[in-house]
């Protein structure tokens, strides 16, 4: 095995193809025509695309893994210095294969959204949770546990609607009421979350989710002061934040704190000039850090925003006590949802 000079300094060489596919933890594939792109699976994900051969003239390949960006050269020459000519050709292949990997994924983030547009547009899709309490329906059973009121924004389904247009590959679905959160992206409408009854969460297999995000209503809230934007990872967590804020603006939920930068930056472009609050879980910190991954996340978008501002539930031990009298749980609060509802509790 021998290291790459240059831009491919870190691109290992190995004389087995076997060693190349082990190294970059993908499914071992026959290698495809000269020219051409052959896709295949990961030792993580088997059934998945996410791993790449591309062959070369000389009867090599690169062998790579998007999911942890990993590289490698097959080379029936390994041990011997690549020529100009051949680190040229790796890096064209590289370059190619990226390029493959994002065209894919855009048709596939396409193809995802068209779906979810005929699921809204038709009789048969989501229906709005309000209307359905509105019919005599019980309130769903996550939103009451959360004790949060629904918005015109949320949606309701069951499995067998889901599966007229998404397909049944989504075996762990149940058969109970689903709850539908639209997802957008710039304000494009692009993919949803489900929730089902347990408060088991679900996501499209091809949608969109890197900047995507749930907003709480469809039009502007009203309230006291300047209109803001106002972040959560959850959405529970977010309808808490509305109610108790009294803030007026938009509010909207990334769905996880990976995804708290991204969408930030999407807010910050649609408003650039309000004022952006992070209400950022308090999850329990690892490896030594003061904070857990919900304000590390909070922090990052901070880094890259100026004047983003980070607001943490302030809670105290006799808060802990508090909720898991509340939920019935020996866990302790994590964010915003859970501190307004010991702060009811308190009054």
């Amino acid at each position: 095995m021998e290291a790459l000079t240059g831009e491919l300094m870190s691109l290992p060489v190995f004389n087995e193809l076997t060693s190349a596919f082990n190294f970059c933890e993908v499914i071992p594939a026959d290698l495809p025509p000269i020219g051409s792109i052959r896709r295949t699976g990961t030792e993580r994900h088997p059934r998945s695309k996410n791993g790449f051969i591309s062959s070369f003239p000389d009867g090599g390949a690169l062998i790579g893994n998007w999911e942890n960006d990993l590289k490698a050269v097959f080379s029936t020459t390994a041990g011997k210095k690549l020529t100009k000519r051949e680190r040229e050709l790796i890096q064209q292949k590289t370059k190619e294969a990226e390029q493959e990997r994002r065209n894919e994924g855009r048709r596939r983030h396409e193809s995802t959204a068209q779906k979810v547009r005929r699921f809204f547009n038709s009789d048969l899709g989501a229906y709005p949770t309000l209307s359905m309490e509105g019919h005599g329906m019980d309130r769903h059973p996550y939103l009451q546990r959360k004790a949060v009121e629904p918005t015109g924004m949320i949606f309701e389904c069951t499995r067998e609607n889901f599966e007229v247009f998404f397909g049944e590959n989504y075996q762990r679905l149940p058969q109970d009421r689903l709850l539908v959160f639209p997802l957008f992206h710039d304000g494009e409408l692009v993919s949803i979350q489900l929730i089902d009854e347990q408060g088991t969460k679900y996501f499209l297999k091809d949608g969109l989710l890197k900047g995507a995000y749930w907003q709480a209503t469809r039009a502007e809230k009203d309230g006291q002061g300047a209109p803001i934007v106002a972040i959560s990872e959850g959405v529970a967590t977010l309808l808490s934040v509305m109610e108790y804020s009294r803030r007026a603006g938009v509010f909207v939920a990334s769905m996880n704190a990976e995804n708290l930068c991204s969408v930030a930056q999407s807010m910050k472009r649609q408003f650039p000039d309000r004022e952006i609050f992070i209400y950022a879980d308090s999850d329990k910190a690892h490896d030594g850090q003061r904070y857990g991954i919900g304000v590390l996340k909070a922090q990052k978008a901070q880094n890259a925003i100026e004047g983003l501002r980070i607001l943490i539930p302030p809670f105290t031990q006799a808060d802990t006590e508090i909720f898991r009298a509340i939920t019935g749980s020996d866990k302790a609060p994590t964010d915003w949802n859970d501190y307004y509802r010991i702060w009811e509790t308190k009054q």
